[in-house]
């Protein structure tokens, strides 16, 4: 089973004139949303509001056949983050996660939460921006490697966030350094490792080494590198009129973490992947992105749907 944590927000979306549509969102409840469409077993165990938009997730989530923990509910209110679109569709976001009901982390209650059988952990983005919540999210984090569960992490930055720089990346290193499973953004990368003037990817992979990483480019597509030194490359998908790209990297994370599950991959299968194999993994995660930026916010596919789309 995958588990998810982290960050379970409503996106209210900008589809001017002053109208706003309510989507559920936050990276790692799309991821977990994708993991359900796509068939897979899934338990999101951060907490969720029992107000109307927390409502909303949880409506999301039970018609993605995602399970969420027993004790999640919260009367905080649901995090929020307004979005609205520049001149290139991509997303421009203001957040608003103080007091937020997914701000509370039950680390033990959490950890009690976890099934018997843990193939894969995924939690970033917002969750791992505030110095407390990230403390609490690594605890977590190390409990389900201990459990032998697959360490995956997408930081999805968000600069606007980010008040303290340094102890922000610092942060994140220390997620980066117990991963399995690391996925970047061309900014992401550009954002934590300034550093990197050219030879960003191969500079960041001798840096941290994850069994396997994952780099996306936007419009430019997917590479893959295992620690073993295999690579793939495959284009981006669009199979029809763009209409936003809001959650377009969740759910080539949600489908990573799938593709992990299906397969049954340790730490050391992971590394171990061919280039064939790979490749398929990527060109199916790249193929339900295509999907979901068709759709208005996160909606990312069904397999079924995935198939009739691209056979």
């Amino acid at each position: 089973m995958i588990v998810i944590g982290g960050d379970a927000i409503v996106d209210l979306i900008d589809r001017g004139n002053r109208i706003f549509e309510a989507c559920p969102g936050g990276s790692t409840l799309n991821c977990a949303l994708t993991c359900g469409q796509l068939n897979s077993d899934v338990l999101y165990i951060s907490t969720l509001s029992t107000d109307a938009y927390g409502q909303l997730l949880v409506n999301r989530l039970r018609e993605c056949n995602v399970g969420i923990r027993a004790d999640a509910r919260s009367n905080a209110p649901t995090s929020l983050a307004v979005v609205s679109l520049g001149p290139d569709d991509q997303p421009n976001y203001i957040f608003y996660r103080e007091g937020t009901a997914d701000r509370e982390i039950p680390v033990d209650k959490i950890i009690a939460a976890f099934p018997q059988k843990m193939t894969v952990f995924h939690v970033g983005a917002c969750a791992l921006i505030p110095y407390k919540d990230q403390e609490a999210w690594l605890k977590v984090a190390l409990a389900a490697k201990s459990r032998g569960a697959l360490i995956s992490i997408d930081p999805n930055c968000r600069p606007s966030m980010t008040k303290k720089l340094k102890r922000y990346r610092s942060g994140i290193a220390r997620f980066f350094k117990i991963a399995d499973l690391i996925k970047l953004s061309d900014e992401d990368l550009r954002y934590l490792h300034p550093e990197f003037i050219e030879d960003m990817f191969l500079n960041f992979s001798r840096l941290y080494r994850p069994a396997l990483w994952v780099y996306t480019t936007g419009a430019s597509g997917i590479t893959g590198l295992t620690r073993r030194g295999v690579s793939a490359a495959v284009s981006a998908y669009l199979p029809g009129q763009l209409l936003d790209t809001v959650g377009a990297g969740d759910t080539v994370q949600g489908t990573l973490l799938s593709e992990l599950n299906r397969l049954s991959l340790n730490p050391e299968s992971l590394e171990a992947l061919d280039q064939v194999t790979l490749e398929s993994i990527l060109t199916l995660a790249a193929q339900v992105a295509g999907i979901n930026c068709t759709r208005a916010g996160c909606q990312p596919p069904t397999l079924d749907e995935v198939l009739k789309v691209y056979t």
